[in-house]
């Protein structure tokens, strides 16, 4: 069974990295032939240059690890914030069914419009990128909790209360084990929305990081570099859901 599992897994990274490979060559015969200028889209055996050139001359891994560093330390606030929350609108669920249409329409909006606002109170620091990162990763943590919560098995319930759990055990042993894969899906939202939001303030502030790099190779009028910045930003967003599925594997485990 596990070399069954262990073929499908390889079948499917092949899947992908087949998909990967025919799209790079549609772009790079779209752009050598001219069907598409090198102006909008760079071929990428010249992203794949710029990429190295980068490595050598601008030292990227600082930039990658700060983005990192903020948008990691965003999510823990939130995750740390959220929990509790999303746990506070499934108990009390007067207040769930009252708030939860705000904080959807909260997700659903452009978060980014409020960073002139943060710029003000806290200035061009990290401050404002971390509190920006936090705000968009606090919403779907709560949201997804409180599903999480919503949706355990009665049957799991009953089996508590037939071994008289208290309501703190209830909620430690059998609650959120069973929401954890809702709850890493808000997770896993609230990173990805966190990258983006990150990666544009830092971009727009021209202020370090993975979107300084983007904004600075576009400044310098470097169509490849560009491309292969924005490339470091999806290898780190990759890195992000490894670590994401490491740690809900290791809880399902425990």
């Amino acid at each position: 069974m596990m070399t069954a599992m262990r073929l499908r897994s390889l079948g499917v990274l092949a899947v992908g990295l087949g998909s990967l490979a025919a799209l790079a060559g549609l772009a790079e015969y779209s752009v050598t032939s001219g069907w598409v200028s090198k102006f909008v889209l760079s071929p990428p055996s010249e992203v794949w240059v710029a990429a190295v050139e980068i490595y050598h001359d601008e030292k990227p891994f600082g930039a990658l690890l700060s983005t990192l560093g903020i948008t990691l330390a965003a999510i823990f606030l939130a995750v740390g914030f959220g929990l509790p929350c999303g746990w506070a609108l499934w108990r009390y669920q007067t207040f769930g069914r009252a708030y939860e249409g705000w904080l959807g329409a909260l997700f659903a909006s452009p978060k980014l419009l409020l960073y002139p606002l943060f710029l003000v109170l806290f200035g061009r620091n990290l401050g404002t990128l971390l509190i920006m990162g936090w705000v968009t990763a606090t919403i779907p943590i709560m949201l997804k909790t409180r599903e999480g919560l919503m949706t355990v098995s009665p049957v799991l319930l009953n089996v508590g209360r037939s071994f008289n759990l208290t309501e703190r055990q209830m909620l430690w042993k059998i609650m959120l084990p069973s929401a954890i894969p809702v709850i890493f899906t808000g997770i896993r939202l609230s990173m990805i929305y966190t990258l983006i939001a990150i990666v544009a303030l830092e971009f727009l502030l021209n202020f370090g990081g993975l979107g300084g790099m983007v904004g600075e190779m576009y400044d310098r009028y470097n169509i490849p570099g560009m491309y292969a910045a924005i490339v470091f930003v999806v290898l780190l967003s990759l890195v992000y859901f490894r670590i994401v599925q490491g740690i809900q594997t290791w809880l399902r485990s425990v």
